[in-house]
C-alpha cells in the first residue's frame, strides 16, 4: 500500500492584527514555525499580508518585531541588530523583523526593546474607554434620530444610509467584543495604565475574521447599492447626496486610518462623521 505524501505549499496570510498588537503578531509567526512554515516575506505598510514559505524542519523559531520612528533609542536597536548577530527577515518603511539573535546578550537587549515599544504603542486604558464610549453614544443618539426622520428625503437613499450606519455599528462591535474576551481571558497586560497584548486567543480571531469579512461586504454591498439607485432613480438630488456620503466616507477613512493606524476604531469614527454631518 503506497501512502502519499502530503503536498506542503506556501501560504499566503491575510494580517489583521492591531498596531497594538506586536507581541501577539511575532507569537503568531512563531507558531508558524512549529507547523514547519517560515516567514518569508510581506506586503503592505501595516504588513498587510504575510507570505509563509513551507521548509522541511519543524525548529520553533523566536521573531522580534520592531516599529521603526517610534523612539530614537529604539532606531538606534535596531541599526545595532542589523550590524550585530541579529538576522533579518522583511523591513519596509514602518516594520522591521528579526530573527532573535542566539546570544544572550542580544535576546536581552531585543526583550528590553521589545518592552519600551510594547508601552509607546500601548492602548492607554482611560482615554480609549472615554474616548470609544463618546463615540458609541453619539452613533447611537444619532442613528435613532436618522430612523425618526427617515420620511424626510427619498425613502431608498435613506435606507442605504441606514443600512450603512447600522452595519458600520455591528462590525465595530465584533472587533471590540473580541478585544473585551481576551482582556478579560488575561490576554491583555496592562503596563502603567496603557494596555498591549501578547497572544489573541481562538474566540478573538474569529470574531476579527468576521469583522474582516464584514467590513469587505459593507463597502462591495454599498458600492453596489449605490449604483443601482443611482441608475434606477435618475435624479440630480439623489445624485450629490450620494456623492457626499461616499466623500466622506474616503476622506475620513483615510485620515482616520493615519491617525489611529492599523486599528478597527476608524469603523466607529467614519459612522460618526457620516451620520452626524448628513444631518
Amino acid at each position: 500500500m503506497m501512502i502519499k505524501k502530503k503536498n506542503y505549499k506556501n501560504k499566503i496570510v491575510y494580517n489583521n492584527y492591531q498596531f497594538y498588537e506586536n507581541a501577539a503578531l511575532a507569537g503568531f509567526i512563531e507558531k508558524q514555525t512549529t507547523e514547519g512554515y517560515s516567514l518569508c516575506g510581506a506586503m503592505g505598510k501595516f504588513l498587510n499580508i504575510l507570505k509563509f514559505c513551507y521548509a522541511k524542519t519543524e525548529v520553533p523559531k523566536s521573531y522580534a518585531i520592531f516599529r521603526k520612528h517610534l523612539d530614537e533609542e529604539i532606531d538606534e536597536e535596531i541599526e545595532k541588530i542589523k550590524t550585530g548577530n541579529g538576522k533579518m527577515i522583511y523591513q519596509n518603511n514602518i516594520y522591521i523583523i528579526f530573527e532573535n539573535a542566539s546570544s544572550e546578550v542580544g535576546e536581552r537587549k531585543s526583550e528590553m526593546i521589545e518592552k519600551k515599544q510594547n508601552i509607546l504603542l500601548g492602548v492607554p486604558i482611560k482615554k480609549s474607554i472615554a474616548f470609544v464610549f463618546m463615540l458609541f453614544v453619539i452613533s447611537v443618539i444619532s442613528l435613532v434620530l436618522k430612523i425618526l426622520l427617515i420620511e424626510d428625503g427619498n425613502l431608498y437613499f435613506n435606507l442605504l444610509s441606514l443600512g450603512l450606519y447600522l452595519a458600520l455599528i455591528i462590525t465595530f462591535l465584533f472587533y471590540f467584543i473580541g478585544d473585551l474576551h481576551d482582556i478579560i481571558a488575561g490576554k491583555g497586560i496592562s503596563i502603567d495604565g496603557k494596555m498591549y497584548f501578547s497572544r489573541r486567543t481562538k474566540f478573538k480571531d474569529i470574531l476579527f475574521r468576521i469583522g474582516d469579512i464584514l467590513k469587505f461586504g459593507i463597502l462591495l454591498g454599498s458600492i453596489c447599492i449605490s449604483v443601482a439607485l443611482l441608475l434606477n432613480i435618475k435624479d440630480g438630488v439623489i445624485a450629490i447626496n450620494v456623492f457626499r456620503m461616499w466623500l466622506i466616507y474616503c476622506i475620513i477613512g483615510y485620515t482616520s486610518r493615519l491617525r489611529f493606524q492599523r486599528s478597527y476604531i476608524s469603523l466607529l469614527v467614519i459612522e460618526v462623521f457620516l451620520i452626524t454631518l448628513s444631518f
